[in-house]
């Protein structure tokens, strides 16, 4: 994913350059620190059985608090793409979905996938 714009909330340094591991965003998720709060919550009970256990607690803390907003997103991104054999389009819309509900053209195995995933993860959302 690649998306840029100019950044007004965080500090230009060589430690936030694009691209990350995942994507290339250069833009603002209103939602961050309730995205972020979620995260650390869940992290006592997370569980990946693809990596395991003692590799999943090697992965912890999923968000880096060094990151900026894209930077967090990315983090996510990789934890759930790597953590599981979702595939990294399914990821993406798990964190960003498009707005789904009130869509009368969706096929219902379309929304099914969003309306089942909103239980598992709260959208990212920002204005870009």
């Amino acid at each position: 994913l690649v998306h840029s714009r100019f950044s007004t909330n965080t500090f230009p340094s060589w430690g936030r350059a694009q691209p990350m591991r995942m994507l290339c965003h250069n833009g603002e998720i209103n939602t961050l620190k309730g995205n972020k709060n979620w995260m650390w919550a869940r992290q006592s009970n997370i569980e990946s059985p693809q990596l395991g256990h003692e590799m999943t607690q090697q992965m912890l803390p999923v968000i880096d608090k060094s990151q900026s907003d894209s930077g967090s997103y990315d983090n996510v991104l990789e934890f759930l793409y790597h953590g599981s054999d979702r595939t990294l389009a399914e990821c993406m819309l798990m964190m960003i979905p498009e707005p789904w509900q009130n869509d009368g053209s969706m096929s219902d195995t379309h929304k099914g996938f969003y309306k089942y995933y909103s239980n598992v993860m709260e959208p990212w959302d920002g204005p870009a």
